[in-house]
């Protein structure tokens, strides 16, 4: 039996989620290779996090064995030599964009299906990220991946979450390349309708994973960036990766395909 002060903090917390759930016109996008391990953890996370069903929604195909000559003669450079796996997972980035830059909600949070656990809840670190944005930010990158603190750019602090993050290559310094840009990965990422709607314009065709190729878009595009730290995201769900084709289960597959990037020169 909980106690009447534990009681009432919980209380108090589920009232203050569900309020900041209605001020927060927000949806999210899951970036799915329909793995039923990832989704079962993905929706228990976002459940616990007290997201609406409704603000969900899964960015399932086109999978990497199930890319199209047509999707491949849209989407990629010639040239890029990238694989298929990144082609889909890029593509399906580019989809949650476009609904985020098309929909009805202020907001949209991208977010990658090997996502391990939140640092808060979700609900209350979007709503401190607002507090602390400039009016003109369009994207915020969250993950485990990188430290701010090693960037050599703001000084983190214990007195807020937000930092502006330069959109150009930084080094550390030794000259060795340590962020190729804005992007902090593409695991999770919270963008403004006007944000999504400047990556959107600018995506296509891309060259690489969705978290490189982004480093372009946001430079050419001039898209204000920023990074949280702590970061939101603190763990990965799987280290293992599934961008790869499987030889048996898609050789026939894998023929088609290596004939379309013939013709098309990827």
């Amino acid at each position: 039996m909980l106690n009447k002060h534990t009681q009432l903090y919980l209380y108090e917390r589920k009232y203050l989620v569900a309020k900041m759930l209605n001020m927060i016109d927000c949806k999210f996008y899951v970036i799915h290779n329909l793995e039923e391990r990832r989704y079962n953890n993905i929706m228990y996370l976002l459940e616990k996090n007290n997201i609406p069903t409704s603000k969900i929604e899964f960015i399932n195909h086109p999978n990497k064995n199930e890319l199209t000559f047509e999707i491949k003669r849209k989407a990629v450079q010639r040239n890029a030599k990238i694989k298929d796996g990144w082609i889909s997972c890029s593509y399906k980035h580019y989809l949650a964009i476009e609904k985020i830059a098309h929909g009805n909600e202020e907001f949209g949070v991208v977010m990658e299906d090997n996502v391990g656990s939140f640092y808060e809840n979700v609900y209350e670190r979007l709503s401190k990220y607002l507090k602390e944005l400039p009016t003109d930010w369009d994207i915020i990158y969250d993950s485990v991946w990188g430290d701010y603190s090693l960037l050599n750019e703001e000084i983190v602090t214990s007195e807020k979450l937000v930092y502006k993050k330069s959109n150009e290559v930084t080094k550390n310094i030794n000259g060795k390349i340590i962020s190729h840009g804005g992007t902090r990965a593409a695991q999770f990422y919270f963008v403004n309708k006007a944000g999504a709607k400047k990556l959107y314009d600018n995506f296509l065709p891309f060259n690489h994973s969705a978290d490189m190729w982004m480093n372009d878009v946001l430079r050419k595009a001039n898209i204000n960036s920023f990074w949280s730290e702590p970061s939101l995201v603190v763990s990965k769900f799987n280290n293992k990766t599934s961008t790869n084709l499987n030889l048996r289960e898609n050789f026939f597959y894998i023929l088609k395909s290596k004939y379309h990037n013939y013709r098309l020169g990827i």
